[in-house]
Parts: C-alpha cells; structure tokens; sequence
C-alpha cells in the first residue's frame, strides 16, 4: 500500500483517478549540440519526430534540425537548407507540420514579393513553396494542426491562413472583416484598432475549435474552419445591440489583451492566454484562465508580480496527456524568477526549474513542445531538457474497499479545512499526507484521538495541492483542494 500513499491526481467531483509514483522530479538533458542563438522553436510531429530551429542565430541560417522523441537522448540530424529568400529578416519565426509529419516553416521577409512560407519534400530532399492566395506584409508566425489534419497559420501583417491538402495550399481569410458583421460592436477594438493586426498565437483544442491570439483584438475563435469567427469574450456585445460593446462583461480581459502569443489548454479545454490588459484590471501578470462553461475568467496565481508584463512573453503553452502545463515566462524587466511554470488548473502556476542548467532566460522562450505526457524545452544555448510525466498511471482497477474520494471542504481553502465524504459527513482521519503540484510532499501529520478534525492550513502557500488521508477504517481517500 506504500504505492497508494503517494500523490493522486484526483480533481473534486470527477470519477476518473489517478496515481502518480515514481514520477520524474526535474529535468533531465536530452540533447546538447545543437546551433546556439535566441529563441528556439520546437514542433512534434504525429509520428513522434521533433523538429528544432531558431528564431535568431548568427549562423547555419536556414537549417531545421530532426530528431524523434522515443529515443532515450535526442540526436538531431539538419534537414537541407530552406532557400532563404535575399530580404530574410530574423531565420525561422513559425515551425510546424502536417498529418504525414512533413515540416513547414513560415519566415519574415520584406519584399512581398520573394516567398515566406516553405514545405519539405521527402521524395526530392528539397524544401519547397507554398502556394497562398494573399500575401502577408512580413510573413508566417505560428502554426497549428487539428486532429482531422486542418493546418492554421497565423501571419504578420495579417490574416489567418488555413490548408485542407496537408499544407501544399494555404487560403487566406480576412477575419476581421467575417467577426465583424457579426459583432461589429468588436471595431474599433479597445485598442482604437479596426482591424486585429497580426496573428501571434494559434492553437487547436480537442474538438477542432482554433483560437486565434491577435495584436489588437484579444482572443476570437472559429469552430468552422474559419468561415466564421467569434469573439472568445462570449459576452462582448450587449443583449439585443450587437453595435454596443458591453463594458461589464465578466469574461472583457479576453478582448483587452494585446500582443496574445501563449494559448494553451487545461484538462477540461479551458483557455490559458497570455496578454490581458492588466493595468486596467487590476491584474498583475498577463496571463488568465477563461472557464467558458461558466463564462468567467481567472487572473493566474502563483507568480511573481508583473513577472509577465507583455502578451508575446509567453509564446507557447503546452498540456500534457495527463493534464499537467507548462510554460516559459521569457524575459522581463528586473525579474529574477525567469523559466518553465507548471500548473494543473491553468489558474494555479508554481516555478519549475529544477534539473535546467543551460541558459534557462528570456532568449529560451517559445522552445516548449509535448509528445504525450513528455515535455520537451530547448535553452538558447543549443540544449534540449526533457521532463517525462508519463508515470501517471489511472488506478481504477483498484478496489473501491481500498480507494475512496473525498471533498476538502472549504475548496478553495483559507487557514482551515477539513474533509467530508460524498453525503457531506464529516471523516474522522488519522494520518494525511499533501503533495504540491509537481509531486512533493509538503506536509504529513499524524493525528491522536484527542486532536480535532480541522487541518491548519496557514502556512501553506497559495496553490494546487493533493490530499491523501487514511481514516479509521484503514480505507485511503485522496482529493484536492487549492489554497487561496
């Protein structure tokens, strides 16, 4: 029963449980070797290859770099040059795939006319262009793929651009001008924009929905592959008067965000953004956690003050199969606590550095890519570190007798908790056991027949925590519960 005592994954009111042990507690290096410049770009393919470049390097200009995250240590091999076009700025700023886990690669580049959007070709070893219907000013800036194969690319200045034949086409589409006949409340932006400028972020989650993080607009989405789209602040219009902005929706830091770079999504597809306005909301990072079942948004907790102080400081967000994220702050002026943050609630984030020994800084952002439930960030120093979560293994299997949920009342926590059962009784416990988000354990106590059932939480700090109590039937319970 030793196994059982360590932390589980078990969110309140759900039936599904989990067991972590055994868990990786920090980084480890995979791979070292690789060109060293800023910003490493990372993407992993469906049949596990993981592709490498850099935004910015002082050599090997053009060069995307192959490995595949099932080896035990990662050996990277240059895929042939892309032929860079002679107006190049910066090296490769978008990197993504297709269903075949052919790569793509989006550059900047200041003649409209020279190509900015390239797709390798297996057969001919050779890179070549792809073929769009509009024409971004500087070029491609970030890539998605949905399950069913759809490929989005997001672009500078501007459109969102879409392909249905595995990235030999893109279409462009103005969507500025599709979510405006809808809401034309939306423009001008709160911003003063009439148009949402560039396209810094674009993810897909697991029903096909694609958000787009825009320069001037927030975040919108379509659930049509782009034919519509729709504010994601579902309250952005008044009742009755799609021409009237409501000021007093509860959900408006989704529209005031600029810059929006990072998206990324919880184990329920709750949105994570990066870019809300913060000086007007009272916030003090930029980034939140938008509940659209219940059409609320959360200031994220846990990190340094105004550590995040613009939308494109954090430029990818990535979910593990177990629910767990991760992301990298990148730079920000005087911060000290600069690097990977994990959480498991998108609300809740904790500092996760641990093992890094590369140039972990604010010229590392964007790098993080995930294959399953193994996580992989590279440091601007030509390093790749990988976390491996993959030891979370489900345990209903096992005997209800020897497992049992249980609430942690009040959730969220202040200076006192206790636990009950299902009906709301009160049980009587003698030995608990709490994890931190990453797996330790932070506090054990056991208790006498003359203690009380209340557990003092005082010195606990604000975060996502696990529970795991033994009562007097020798039954085990886990739960968790977060500390305000």
């Amino acid at each position: 029963m030793a196994v059982l005592r360590l932390c589980v994954l078990l969110m309140v009111h759900i039936s599904v449980f989990h067991l972590s042990y055994g868990q990786q507690s920090s980084w480890s290096l995979w791979a070292s070797g690789l060109p060293t410049g800023v910003y490493p770009r990372m993407a992993v393919a469906p049949d596990h290859d993981i592709f490498y470049t850099l935004l910015g390097a002082g050599q090997n200009l053009g060069y995307v770099y192959k490995a595949n995250t099932q080896e035990s240590a990662g050996h990277f091999m240059p895929l042939p040059q892309i032929p860079r076009p002679a107006s190049i700025q910066n090296n490769i700023v978008a990197l993504g795939y297709n269903r075949q886990s052919v790569p793509l690669v989006g550059i900047y580049r200041n003649n409209v006319a020279e190509p900015w959007l390239f797709r390798y070709n297996d057969q001919l070893m050779s890179w070549d262009t792809v073929i769009t219907d509009a024409t971004p000013a500087l070029g491609g800036h970030c890539f998605a793929t949905a399950p069913d194969g759809t490929i989005y690319l997001g672009a500078k200045w501007s459109y969102v651009y879409v392909s249905h034949d595995d990235g030999t086409t893109f279409h462009g589409i103005d969507e500025t001008s599709l979510l405006a006949g809808d809401y034309p409340c939306y423009y001008p932006t709160w911003n003063g924009s009439v148009y949402d400028g560039a396209i810094f972020g674009i993810e897909v989650d697991n029903s096909g929905r694609v958000y787009a993080g825009t320069e001037t607009a927030g975040v919108i989405y379509s659930d049509d592959q782009g034919l519509h789209w729709h504010p994601a602040d579902r309250f952005a219009c008044l009742p009755g008067d799609s021409s009237m902005y409501d000021t007093m929706s509860p959900m408006i830091a989704l529209a005031k965000s600029g810059n929006v770079a990072g998206l990324g999504f919880t184990r329920e597809q709750n949105l994570v953004w990066t870019g809300a306005d913060m000086w007007g909301l009272g916030w003090k990072n930029k980034l939140g956690m938008a509940d659209f079942s219940h059409g609320v948004v959360y200031e994220a907790q846990g990190l340094p003050d105004y550590l995040i102080q613009t939308g494109q400081q954090v430029s990818r967000i990535v979910t593990t199969t177990s629910g767990r994220m991760f992301l990298h702050s990148g730079s920000s002026n005087g911060a000290t606590d600069i690097g990977i943050y994990t959480s498991l609630d998108g609300i809740h984030w904790e500092i996760f550095n641990d093992g890094i020994t590369g140039q972990n800084d604010g010229q590392s952002q964007g790098s993080l890519a995930v294959d399953g439930n193994r996580v992989f960030m590279a440091t601007h120093d030509g390093k790749v570190w990988m976390y491996d979560d993959s030891e979370t293994v489900a345990i209903k299997e096992l005997m209800l007798s020897e497992v049992s949920p249980l609430l942690v009342v009040p959730n969220p926590v202040g200076n006192q908790f206790s636990f009950r059962d299902q009906k709301g009784d009160m049980i009587s416990w003698l030995e608990l056991t709490c994890y931190d988000a990453i797996g330790r354990m932070i506090y054990h106590v056991k208790r006498s027949a003359d203690d009380g059932l209340e557990v003092d939480a005082t010195d606990f700090q604000p975060g996502f925590y696990f529970a795991n109590i033994q009562d007097e039937n020798q039954v085990f319970h886990y739960s968790s519960f977060i500390k305000q």
